[in-house]
């Protein structure tokens, strides 16, 4: 059975020990691949700047490398070991974390770290909302992916006009979605949990990794958007 295939169904009866350990499984995968990512800036920042120098020659590779972790991950689940499936997940953490040391140049580092507690405060808040919550968040997947596609639809518009008006509406919208986004992968990262009792472990643990991922994402695009917003260039 697929990811979606869980996520399609409805958050019933759900055993509140089962559901509270799988949750937390997959939190705390989300937290140590963030980690992972968090660590690569502040090693490339504080103690090897000449590094960063080195990796910008291959940031486009690694950008390519991430993709294609992501679908080999997505499409290749099934015939993969948990712990493989983890190793990819950590591994695209390693290399989010390349490409996101190049903000340490860009950016002050003061506005990086505001912004970094803004998007967990924002996170915890949301994501309390999104477990608590009694009703199916999943009915609202339609509108959170129409939402995506416009973001990319203003973003390749943006790329080529410059428009101001255009970059504040996507960095507006992307705030909106991705926090949206944050609630309604727990609500339905939790629903997983309706069906847990009789399942085998491992496909347990295999679809634990692609919540985990799910979150990741959610929280470094919340993150990379409100750096727009708090985000202070350095001169």
């Amino acid at each position: 059975m697929s990811y979606n295939d869980y996520f399609g169904k409805n958050v019933t009866n759900i055993s509140t020990e089962v559901s509270n350990t799988f949750v937390r499984k997959v939190m705390l995968n989300m937290i140590g691949g963030l980690l992972v990512t968090t660590l690569v800036p502040i090693y490339v920042f504080f103690i090897n700047q000449g590094l960063m120098y080195t990796l910008a020659k291959y940031l486009n590779i690694v950008a390519l490398g991430e993709i294609v972790l992501v679908f080999v991950l997505t499409l290749g689940l099934k015939k993969m070991s948990s712990g493989t499936a983890r190793l990819l997940f950590y591994i695209y953490a390693l290399m989010n974390g390349i490409l996101l040391s190049s903000l340490t140049f860009i950016f002050q580092p003061v506005s990086i770290l505001y912004t970094l507690a803004v998007t967990i405060i924002m996170f915890v808040v949301i994501g309390i909302y999104g477990y608590t919550t009694k009703e199916d968040l999943t009915k609202y997947g339609n509108f959170l992916t129409t939402g995506l596609i416009t973001i990319i639809i203003i973003s390749l518009i943006n790329f080529f006009v410059k428009a101001p008006m255009l970059y504040w509406i996507g960095t507006i919208l992307g705030v909106v979605i991705f926090s949206a986004l944050i609630a309604f992968d727990i609500n339905r990262i939790k629903g997983i949990a309706s069906d847990m009792v009789g399942n085998d472990e491992e496909t347990m643990k295999k679809l634990g990794i692609i919540g985990a991922l799910n979150l990741y994402l959610d929280f470094i695009n919340l993150f990379l958007y409100l750096l727009r917003i708090f985000g202070k260039k350095r001169d």
